[in-house]
């Protein structure tokens, strides 16, 4: 891990003006250069934007997601802009942490429960004994790389679901992009019965 590049802070735009929210980020690209930028976000969700932050008032608020393999580090330009807020000592992790995996492609199944060659991503070398049920690993996230505007709209989404809102109200799912993200986020960080009753709202 490079340590100078770790426990950055950051704070970006949520989708739909639904205010602001927290990320933190972690360097293993010394060990990764593909897949060695790893995100957290926070619970802490701002309605407007403030000049002064206390650390620990947002990162004791809780993980919200992650860790999310990133394409990119939060950009302070453009677009897309975040600010960052600073950076903590007592970090999060200080090792590669342990995914989710699966033995094929994650392609026509929207349930990932039905889904049965999962494994953890410790147990690679031995892949063909160590198959475990979905339900086993669901909480972890997986290597699916996803780019900081993505983690800003997943974050969106979990709020939006949180709040007792569709997320089809206020996203296209037939957009593949959008239905990615909420498959991949339903599928994480909500029990079984949660996700299939999600699904089949958007069938309605």
């Amino acid at each position: 891990m490079i340590k100078e590049n770790s426990g950055k802070i950051y704070r970006f735009k949520l989708d739909h003006n639904f205010g602001f929210g927290f990320a933190e980020i972690y360097d293993f690209t010394d060990f990764s250069e593909f897949d060695g930028r790893i995100i957290y976000t926070f619970n802490r969700i701002d309605n407007e934007e403030k000049t002064d932050y206390d650390l620990k008032n947002i990162t004791e608020s809780g993980i919200s997601l992650g860790p999310i393999r990133s394409v990119n580090f939060p950009g302070t330009r453009g677009k897309y802009a975040t600010k960052y807020i600073g950076q903590r000592t007592d970090l999060i992790i200080h090792e590669i942490p342990v995914t989710k995996e699966y033995h094929g492609l994650l392609i026509n199944e929207n349930n990932w429960n039905n889904l049965k060659k999962w494994y953890r991503s410790d147990k690679f070398e031995k892949l063909h004994s160590n198959f475990v049920n979905y339900n086993d690993l669901r909480n972890l996230e997986s290597r699916i790389l996803s780019s900081t505007v993505g983690i800003a709209t997943k974050l969106t989404m979990k709020k939006i679901i949180d709040e007792n809102n569709k997320v089809s109200d206020f996203y296209d799912l037939r957009e593949i992009g959008n239905f990615n993200l909420f498959v991949q986020l339903i599928n994480t960080y909500y029990p079984i019965e949660k996700t299939e009753k999600l699904l089949n709202e958007i069938k309605n």
